[in-house]
């Protein structure tokens, strides 16, 4: 093996070790990613058990939760599991990170972009923050890219086996986040942009989707076992997502601006400029283009719902860069100063090099913010799991999957006005009580059954234990 064929363990390694120095601190648990965890461990002991506090889960896509249960039949303590989802996200992330190596070097033949683009993949905010959370966004965004990658080499070899594995991909993609559904269309969109309908008379295609419905077949009929029919998780999964916090898209792209700054689009920008009406062109405009009405026809929309567009936005601010060499070419050439390929091509890499600083200074702003979501939850549960034992526990909606993730095996209820709440506080039915304020105490203090135990951060927070606890 030539070594020139390993270089693409360079931004695999990179991304290792980046993650590994940036990894989030163990109190910064997510809602979300809370119940994947809590779903993992049900499904570590029962592969059809989709479930969290006995109530399917089946809105969720189900590919990360049952990775991670494959770890978690080894692994039961909740700060371990914690690191395990958090390391699968982490090694998703770097195999994504090769992949796009790979892509643009695949695409453009020069390895010196594709080191560029995988650069700007690693240190894009959103790619770096969501590569070491309990969150599906990794995984989703490989499968998606590996997707991509092996229908556009597969049409470029001649090789029906990998376009027939870049269906199966897609399949795992859509099981992995439901919005991959829009790889669907990024296909078909290149697809006709590339062979017009001369792709439909192709058996390859027909065999492609055959076997991206066989990747949906056993996700679908447990859907219709438990859940109400094959589709019901995407039709639900829509109206969670429906009845969200609505998000224009004015507002959406302002969100995405403070994120991801401004550098790294306009790089991308001048990638699309420099892109030409070719297989390549073709296959980053239907990915992105596609992709993103995607996520903006989306009522609900939040800036990492795009992560999976990070790796086309590495390789177009790639192209971006090399629009520098453009320039360097043309002088040369008025000047009569010939530079070679080589060396033009080395110099593009450096300027993109120190292009990727404020980028990655972007990324380690937002990977911070991030590291402040759900601290505050995390600390109160963790100190009542260090202080109280905890078999029933009433809490806070907001705090209801992360009290399964500190009690894995405790039942757990929301703190909602209902009477079958009302009743078993009355009866002293939990061991403890976790509030956030402002709430409605519903009737704990006249219950006569619970002390208010602790309060953190002026009273935001309060526990109460049941007297005998």
């Amino acid at each position: 093996m030539e070594k020139k064929s390993l270089i693409f363990l360079v931004p695999f390694l990179l991304a290792l070790c980046v993650s590994l120095l940036t990894m989030p601190p163990s109190n910064t648990v997510t809602y979300d990613g809370a119940l994947y965890i809590d779903i993992a461990r049900n499904l570590a002991e029962d592969i059809t058990d989709f479930t969290y506090q006995g109530v399917y889960m089946m809105y969720r896509p189900p590919l990360y939760p049952y990775t991670l249960s494959i770890p978690y039949r080894s692994i039961h303590e909740p700060y371990s599991q914690l690191t395990a989802a958090r390391t699968v996200s982490m090694l998703f992330f770097a195999l994504t990170a090769a992949l796009t190596y790979l892509l643009a070097v695949e695409m453009f033949g020069n390895p010196f972009k594709g080191i560029a683009a995988s650069l700007f993949y690693i240190f894009n905010p959103l790619a770096f923050t969501m590569a070491t959370r309990e969150l599906v966004h990794s995984e989703f965004t490989f499968f998606y890219t590996l997707a991509v990658y092996l229908l556009y080499t597969g049409r470029k070899r001649g090789a029906p086996h990998r376009i027939y594995m870049s269906f199966v991909s897609a399949g795992l993609a859509i099981l992995t986040r439901y919005t991959g559904l829009s790889i669907l269309g990024v296909f078909i969109a290149y697809l006709w942009l590339t062979d017009h309908w001369g792709w439909v008379k192709k058996r390859e295609y027909w065999v492609g989707f055959t076997l991206l419905g066989l990747t949906l077949a056993p996700w679908l009929y447990m859907g219709h076992l438990h859940y109400g029919g094959p589709f019901r998780p995407f039709s639900v999964a829509s109206r969670v997502v429906t009845l969200d916090r609505p998000v224009s898209v004015s507002d959406y792209l302002h969100l995405l601006r403070e994120d991801v700054g401004l550098l790294l689009p306009a790089l991308a920008v001048l990638g699309f400029i420099r892109l030409k009406k070719d297989d390549e062109g073709w296959l980053l405009i239907s990915w992105l283009l596609v992709g993103l009405m995607g996520i903006l026809t989306v009522t609900h929309k939040e800036t990492r719902f795009i992560t999976f567009l990070s790796p086309a936005i590495g390789i177009l601010a790639a192209e971006g860069v090399w629009l520098a060499a453009d320039h360097i070419t043309a002088i040369s050439e008025r000047t009569g100063r010939r530079i070679g390929a080589g060396h033009t091509a080395l110099v593009v890499l450096i300027l993109a090099l120190i292009l990727t600083v404020p980028v990655a200074v972007r990324a380690a702003g937002l990977k911070e913010t991030w590291n402040e979501f759900g601290r505050y939850k995390s600390e109160v549960m963790g100190y009542a799991v260090t202080n109280y034992d905890g078999e029933r526990i009433l809490v806070s909606p907001d705090m209801y999957t992360v009290a399964g993730f500190y009690y894995p095996h405790a039942a757990v209820d929301m703190l909602l006005d209902r009477k079958s709440v009302r009743d078993k506080i009355f009866r002293g039915y939990y061991d403890i009580i976790i509030l956030k304020e402002p709430t409605d105490h519903l009737n704990i203090e006249e219950s006569g059954n619970y002390d208010l135990a602790m309060e953190f951060y002026n009273g935001k927070f309060k526990i109460y234990a049941r007297k005998e606890n």
